[in-house]
């Protein structure tokens, strides 16, 4: 594969290795970063992540505590984005960081991917960037305990577990394979750092449900969260954002929308759609946001009524198609 031999060669002769994730990392991102540097390691190269943030607890306790890096003012060889689509993407840290690489390589699954490195793999629509680098390093790299845990969780997480349109057989036949690597309880061990929650996160859970609004009968549904509300129940802002996936299976609604506060007057905004008819990617776009058919997000700033009023006009027109 040409993507694959010439990344292998420049990553052979490079002294410095550099991976990066996107801004508000998830499962897919940070484990496909952590399965990638173990990748790499199996094949006599170091490499170190960079993330925005710290990840969350659930995801540290996965990883049993994995280093990850926020700056630097080294400039490496080598620099590789996963389950990144767009450089706007990466945090300003990290795009400074990731600028200054000597060569540049892209691997991800968004459909909206910008091909922004020198070098890219982008396999769009598949369920989840683990799933690309399974495939791309397939027949490569020997497969241990440790890539595989990382590769099934952020399949596993990304394609809703296994419920998202992304899923087919070519999907199930790569968990399949990863699962011959697996610890036996590793579902147990997705309830112990995924399943249970924190008093707290609880409480910010009850605030999102309770700030739910419904429009166009019920068809769109809104849950906003405040820098307040946070600071109020000792939580994080990544902390109330499943929020989203919960009104997405109401009874009704078409599309669902968590906006969180991240700073003042600036705010998060997630989007989540079951039904398979409907691209909430096209409404994230018109914001310059992105993502996936049936799960997108993007940033706005300002008035949180006026952001919400253009976020339902364009949740109306997608709904009209």
């Amino acid at each position: 594969m040409k993507f694959l031999d010439t990344m292998l060669s420049a990553l052979k002769e490079a002294k410095s290795v550099a991976i990066f994730t996107h801004k508000d990392s998830d499962h897919d991102c940070i484990c496909s970063g952590l399965a990638l540097q173990k990748m790499l390691q199996e094949l006599g190269i170091k490499s170190v992540i960079f993330v925005d943030k710290t990840p969350s607890e659930g995801i540290l306790r996965f990883t049993n505590n994995a280093k990850f890096l926020t700056e630097s003012d080294d400039v490496f060889d080598v620099g590789i984005t996963v389950d990144c689509a767009d450089l706007n993407r990466l945090c300003d840290k990290s795009l400074l960081v990731f600028s200054k690489c000597k060569k540049t390589f892209n691997i991800d699954h968004h459909q909206d991917n910008k091909f922004f490195a020198q070098f890219n793999y982008v396999k769009g629509g598949m369920s989840s960037c683990c799933e690309v680098l399974f495939w791309l390093f397939k027949g490569k790299v020997k497969l241990t305990k440790e890539i595989a845990e990382y590769l099934y969780t952020g399949l596993y997480m990304d394609c809703g577990s296994f419920n998202y349109s992304s899923v087919n057989s070519k999907t199930h036949l790569c968990a399949s394979n990863l699962m011959k690597y697996c610890d036996e309880n590793i579902n147990s061990r997705f309830f112990i750092c995924f399943g249970i929650s924190q008093s707290e996160v609880f409480s910010i859970t009850k605030r999102a449900f309770d700030s739910v609004r419904m429009f166009e009968n019920g068809q769109i549904a809104v849950s906003i969260l405040k820098k307040s509300d946070f600071e109020e129940c000792g939580c994080k802002r990544e902390d109330g954002k499943f929020i989203v996936s919960y009104l997405q299976n109401v009874k009704g609604v078409k599309i669902s929308i968590n906006i969180s506060e991240d700073k003042k007057n600036e705010w998060r905004v997630s989007l989540r759609t079951a039904d398979k008819n409907i691209n909430v990617s096209n409404i994230a776009h018109r914001f310059n946001g992105g993502g996936h058919k049936q799960a997108s997000g993007l940033t706005l700033k300002g008035d949180i009524e006026k952001a919400l009023k253009a976020l339902i006009y364009e949740s109306k027109k997608e709904l009209k198609k």
